[in-house]
């Protein structure tokens, strides 16, 4: 019998798992989570950047800002205080010559401040400095600051104007300095100086200047000035002040220090008290007698907003404080007295005139010059100031409200 193997064909078997309809919920909810959790972590990210990240970074700035800033320290203008002796002369300090001797010891502290600004009409070669220059005239310099590795020094307006080239000489070293901005109002001029190019012995030699309250003298205290007089160069003397009156400036009062130095033509210097502060910045003036100086503490803000190179605000008027004692001896009211309008300044074109006497600026009283500076110098141009005056009219004073326009001067 013949066998044959019988081949049995057996089909692949394939389970398809098919999943239950809870577990497709599950993934499903577990991909919408997901999603959510990118789409609001993408959410995250913008806001972030937009707004979590600008403010950050807008504290950062300003804060480095305010680091980069200088600002000095407001004096407050007082009330006139005559202290009178029994003969009826201003009091001063018995012991002259230990004062004098006190202020001996801060002469080289005062000189570290002050240095000597050299201007030229032509193109000066910083290799062959000393041979390639002409027509060079040389004032004082006061360093008032020190910002971003830079010296900051006033001077006078006059030697920067119309001037090729400008340099510092500190020692008998020079250094090239960088014109920042003048005033004409108060005829100061702000340079600065890279402290990198100067030598090591040269910085430690100088010092920044340290700006007090002028506001606080009084006739017959001893002084120091300090700068170019007498027509020398770093020249240094010790005198009184023998009288102090005001000047009005477009929008300032300044107090005037008259001494009992000499001046010359083209004198140019700074005043220090006993303590070796500034107190004072020279007033020119070619028929002047003696020397001169424009109280600190009404430029204080001027010299603030010209270093950060701020603009100063324009209100265009001149003016003078009537106190008590003006307000009686002259039958006036306490406050600021107009004595002129600028044509076509903000005040001017609000409707402000002389003899207008400002009481109140936006609701807050303001009887002084320096008082109302201060407030300008808070405000932006083109911001609306509210001004109230008194204005003598047929039956007596009455009160006018101005909005004034300030603007850049």
């Amino acid at each position: 019998m013949e066998h044959k193997d019988t081949e049995q064909k057996y089909d692949l078997y394939t389970e398809k798992i098919v999943l239950s309809p809870k577990v497709k919920y599950k993934n499903l909810i577990r991909t919408i989570k997901i999603l959510i959790l990118i789409i609001i972590a993408g959410v995250v990210y913008i806001a972030a950047d937009k707004l979590i990240v600008p403010s950050v970074k807008a504290k950062f700035d300003k804060k480095k800002a305010e680091q980069d800033r200088i600002e000095f320290t407001r004096d407050e203008y007082p009330e006139p205080v005559v202290v009178e002796d029994e003969e009826g002369q201003p009091q001063i300090k018995k012991d002259y010559d230990t004062l004098m001797q006190s202020l001996r010891t801060k002469v080289d502290d005062v000189q570290k401040s002050v240095v000597i600004i050299q201007e030229s009409t032509e193109g000066l070669n910083y290799e062959n400095y000393i041979e390639n220059r002409e027509n060079v005239t040389s004032t004082a310099g006061l360093i008032v600051a020190y910002v971003n590795s830079r010296y900051i020094i006033l001077t006078s307006k006059k030697y920067t104007d119309n001037t090729a080239d400008i340099s510092v000489k500190v020692n008998d070293n020079e250094y090239k300095a960088v014109y920042v901005c003048s005033d004409s109002n108060t005829g100061i001029s702000i340079i600065s100086v890279d402290a990198e190019q100067m030598s090591e012995d040269d910085r430690t030699s100088i010092e920044v200047s340290v700006l007090s309250n002028s506001y606080i003298l009084n006739k017959g205290e001893l002084v120091i000035a300090a700068g170019n007089i007498y027509g020398t160069d770093g020249a240094v003397d010790y005198g009184t002040i023998t009288n102090i009156s005001s000047y009005s400036l477009i929008d300032n009062n300044v107090d005037i220090f008259e001494t009992n130095l000499t001046a010359k033509d083209e004198d140019y210097a700074f005043l220090f008290n006993s303590d070796g502060n500034v107190v004072g910045i020279s007033v020119h003036s070619n028929k002047d007698v003696k020397l001169k100086f424009m109280g600190i503490s009404d430029l204080k803000g001027t010299i603030e907003n010209m270093i950060n190179r701020q603009e100063i605000m324009y209100f265009g008027i001149k003016a003078e404080n009537v106190d008590n004692e003006l307000a009686d001896k002259y039958s006036l009211t306490t406050g600021i007295y107009i004595l002129a309008v600028e044509q076509e300044s903000p005040a001017y074109q609000a409707g402000l005139q002389t003899g207008d006497v400002i009481v109140e600026v936006n609701g807050e009283e303001c009887l002084t010059m320096q008082k109302l500076n201060e407030k300008l110098y808070r405000c932006q141009s083109g911001q609306s100031v509210n001004v109230l005056v008194k204005r003598l009219g047929k039956s007596g004073y009455f009160e006018v409200s101005y909005d004034v326009n300030v603007e850049y001067r």
